[in-house]
């Protein structure tokens, strides 16, 4: 039987929308950026006739953010799942003051935990899956009532028999080129630069990832790997360049290297146009070649970052990495030899992981040489498979309390207490950056470079070079810094 749709004759509301991403200030000033999940559904409400706003608290004083509460007739939420408790909190003092006032909670956590918002009284509706069509869908029924809101897919609420509905996701989009581009102007730009240097710009490419680690949520997105044409990329990189001259572009896909002719093709396109721009991804460590990665710096790729997890095989075969640990090795090294700057972040008490796994990823880290390492605590959640698989040892206490935060996790290890691998990372990083800095390590870079310039003496090796010795007057190239090597 097909599924009932909300009838699409039906205007959208005329109440004022407030969609708000709830982050608290001071979180994530390193990568501080326009958030695109709300700036996206701006842009289709706005071009369905709503009447819309954006807020993103990290930018906002606490007096801008309560009038963007009071001003609220609907009002949209989106947290990842360490701010959930805080979005709650939000919707309650919104409703305190406004009783009549619409709550609606979308995102990645709200997808798979629709109970934990609906039980607070504080949301009105829970919105799952991909929003881009069923929000205008839900805009169009809320003015008409349950018999229409029941049809909007993804949709969770209690009706007015007590009862609760809970309708299914609506099907990934597979035309990711119809989404319009992003509503920068809603948010205030400027204020992101003047926390950011780099004057940092996101923009996705793809959606989803086919691997299988076990830590990561797949109930949004998709297991299935979806992506927008390269013209279609390309215009929303021209005008992101021609608009606001971003400092770096960082592309937000699970895994951006996943086709390689896409990766070709984007490169060879922005290099024909002549976009001049500092960008960065991330990817696996098995999904990218030296090639490639070339061809890739070529057009201003500058920074890679990698969920390396761990360089021990054991843990790497728990979290289910599908790769070698000497793949890591191999291809950091090959990222440095091709000019490109390289993060890699790391879990840090893996179920079962041992003294003898940490010691194996810290020679493996230093036999890899990233610029920069960050690590965090193995923390399974909701609806994935670590979740599932490890039950047994979570406490149900801190799950809510204790989700993502880096230095605390409700897993309760078999080998170490909490407080023990906090200092297991800590010191994990804190010695590699003391070796990175010595005079050996310093000295490795150095011939990376050398060989790196002798290699692309044409494209870059000569300029270097007579900037270094000051022959003549040299411009400064776009992407041919090496940053903190």
């Amino acid at each position: 039987m097909t599924q009932a749709t909300v009838d699409p004759t039906l205007p959208v509301t005329g109440k004022k929308i407030v969609l708000m991403y709830v982050t608290p200030p001071g979180q994530d000033d390193f990568f501080i950026a326009m958030p695109l999940g709300i700036i996206y559904l701006g842009a289709i409400l706005r071009a369905a006739g709503c009447d819309v706003e954006c807020c993103d608290e990290r930018v906002c004083t606490s007096a801008e953010v309560d009038a963007y509460l009071a001003k609220a007739e609907i009002l949209g939420l989106s947290a990842l799942t360490p701010h959930v408790n805080r979005a709650i909190r939000y919707a309650q003092k919104a409703k305190a003051a406004r009783p009549d006032l619409i709550t609606i909670m979308g995102g990645p956590h709200a997808t798979v935990d629709v109970d934990t918002f609906l039980d607070s009284k504080a949301m009105d509706y829970v919105i799952g899956g991909e929003a881009e069509d069923s929000i205008v869908d839900f805009m169009r029924a809320i003015e008409v009532g349950e018999h229409e809101l029941v049809k909007v897919p993804g949709i969770a609420f209690d009706k007015a028999d007590g009862s609760r509905h809970t309708m299914p996701q609506p099907p990934l989009i597979k035309d990711l080129d119809r989404i319009p581009f992003p509503a920068w102007e809603m948010l205030p730009f400027e204020r992101y630069a003047a926390m950011n240097k780099e004057r940092l710009f996101y923009i996705f490419t793809s959606r989803g990832c086919p691997f299988r680690c076990i830590f990561c949520q797949k109930e949004l997105t998709g297991r299935g790997f979806r992506t927008r044409s390269v013209e279609n990329i390309l215009d929303e990189l021209q005008e992101i360049h021609d608009k606001y001259q971003p400092g770096n572009v960082l592309f937000i896909d699970e895994l951006f290297t996943c086709q390689k002719k896409r990766v070709y093709d984007l490169c060879e396109g922005i290099i024909k146009r002549g976009l001049k721009l500092n960008m960065s991804c991330e990817t696996r460590v098995d999904m990218i070649d030296y090639d490639m990665a070339r061809t890739m710096k070529k057009a201003g790729f500058n920074r890679m970052y990698f969920g390396v997890e761990s360089v021990s095989q054991r843990s790497l075969d728990t979290l289910v990495k599908d790769y070698k640990a000497e793949k890591v090795v191999e291809c950091l090294k090959m990222i440095r030899r091709a000019g490109i700057w390289s993060k890699v972040f790391l879990i840090i008490g893996t179920p079962g992981e041992t003294k003898e796994d940490i010691e194996e990823t810290a020679r493996g880290i230093r036999a890899s040489m990233p610029d920069r390492v960050r690590t965090s605590l193995f923390n399974p959640l909701t609806a994935t498979a670590s979740f599932e698989q490890f039950a047994d040892r979570i406490d149900p206490d801190l799950v809510r309390t204790e989700y993502v935060d880096s230095d605390r996790s409700p897993y309760v290890h078999e080998n170490f207490s909490n407080d023990e691998l906090n200092a297991i990372k800590r010191k994990l990083v804190e010695e590699y950056e003391e070796w990175y800095e010595s005079a050996p390590a310093r000295m490795r870079r150095f011939l990376y470079r050398v060989r790196y310039y002798f290699e692309n003496w044409d494209d870059e090796g000569k300029a270097r070079l007579a900037r270094a010795f000051r022959f003549g007057k040299v411009e400064k190239q776009v992407g041919a810094d090496f940053p903190e090597i």
